[in-house]
């Protein structure tokens, strides 16, 4: 039996515009496919999905993505829909906070963030996030972002072959978190955040994401589609791309890959 009462947390946030369109399901192959089916039937915006278990979650480069029942948050939000210029770096910066400040306010924890769209403690991946895109007839495009939030995982819960990369909140604090409570908190932020992106622009939102980015300054290695590259990482633009300084002082502006950090 979960611990989240689903019907109680629909009460509490059907005023909200972040909460008005509110689905949960107990078993999806991932929250983005699940969110993306009910979009074809032109569902109204902007609207959330939940589930307690995703038995096919998707990270970055195809990566699996762990998702027990009941020992996490996987939630998927299909946002307004935009037209061409939308770009996903302020989907990144937005979500990211989103999670990191309901980590804070739950358990006071300062979560860290690594470009492009990881959110860390202790050097560890705690919740990852992929956004992506849709076309609708009308040539506008819906942006999903799902969110993949590990809660209550023990450390021997995690495959072995993350054990040592991953952590949880239930690691952390060594108590169990309450579900519900931070659910709640991230639709508030969801809320909260949204509304700030469209009264002040990304500005206030992508000065806070850079305050808590650890990237900046690293030496990294970055794999793209088409080559991997190593440097410095030295800036990340307002438009959600990563300036990367190679040795031989060539630099490089990288809008997506699969960021590393090298241990000197």
């Amino acid at each position: 039996m979960t611990d989240i009462d689903y019907k109680n947390i629909r009460e509490k946030i059907t005023p909200q515009r972040f909460g008005r369109h509110f689905l949960t399901a107990s078993s999806l192959p991932s929250t983005n496919t699940g969110i993306k089916k009910y979009l074809k039937n032109e569902h109204e915006l902007p609207l959330i999905l939940t589930a307690e278990e995703q038995t096919g979650g998707k990270g970055r480069m195809q990566r699996s993505w762990h998702s027990p029942s009941g020992k996490g948050i996987w939630i998927s939000t299909a946002f307004p829909a935009v037209d061409s210029t939308a770009n996903f770096g302020h989907y990144n910066f937005m979500c990211s906070l989103v999670i990191s400040s309901a980590i804070e306010e739950i358990t006071g924890i300062k979560a860290d963030l690594k470009w492009p769209n990881d959110i860390l403690i202790g050097g560890k991946k705690i919740c990852g996030i992929l956004s992506e895109s849709i076309s609708c007839a009308d040539g506008k495009y819906i942006i999903i972002s799902g969110m993949g939030l590990n809660v209550n995982i023990k450390k021997t819960e995690f495959p072995a072959e993350i054990r040592n990369l991953a952590t949880s909140l239930l690691i952390e604090t060594g108590k169990n978190i309450d579900r519900q409570k931070l659910l709640l908190e991230i639709i508030s932020n969801l809320n909260e955040y949204y509304d700030l992106w469209q009264n002040k622009g990304i500005e206030p939102i992508y000065f806070q994401w850079i305050s808590q980015c650890t990237t900046l300054g690293k030496s990294v290695e970055i794999k793209t589609e088409k080559q991997y590259i190593s440097g410095v990482a030295i800036n990340v633009n307002k438009d959600g791309s990563l300036l990367l300084e190679e040795k031989t002082g060539k630099t490089h502006r990288i809008y997506a890959g699969d960021l590393e950090y090298i241990i000197n």
